[in-house]
């Protein structure tokens, strides 16, 4: 939610700012109660992640890390467009675009 929350403020457009927020706004509210939230287990799995991707002389943009962290934390699977800059993090990351799931 961070990152598209980041974008929405990115957006230099007043009028396409205001309706990617009021988009944003409506699915907070509809996935109530099912947005995965950042604790403990995911902190730390973002931290290993941070390590080491930089000791291998390689970083990772925060919001994709907390991503991977999160999935890598619960045992999931990141589904993105975003293969290259996520896949490298170890977690389970497939481009439904592209593959059959």
């Amino acid at each position: 939610m961070a990152e598209i929350e980041a974008g929405v403020d990115a957006t230099a457009d007043p009028v396409r700012k205001a309706r990617y927020a009021q988009a944003l706004a409506a699915v907070r509210h509809e996935y109530a109660g099912r947005i995965a939230p950042i604790g403990e287990p995911e902190a730390a799995a973002y931290l290993s992640t941070h390590k080491a991707l930089k000791s291998a002389g390689t970083g990772i943009d925060p919001p994709d890390a907390l991503i991977t962290a999160t999935a890598l934390a619960n045992g999931w699977t990141v589904v993105t467009r975003n293969i290259k800059h996520l896949a490298r993090t170890g977690a389970l990351v497939i481009n439904p675009w592209e593959q059959l799931v």
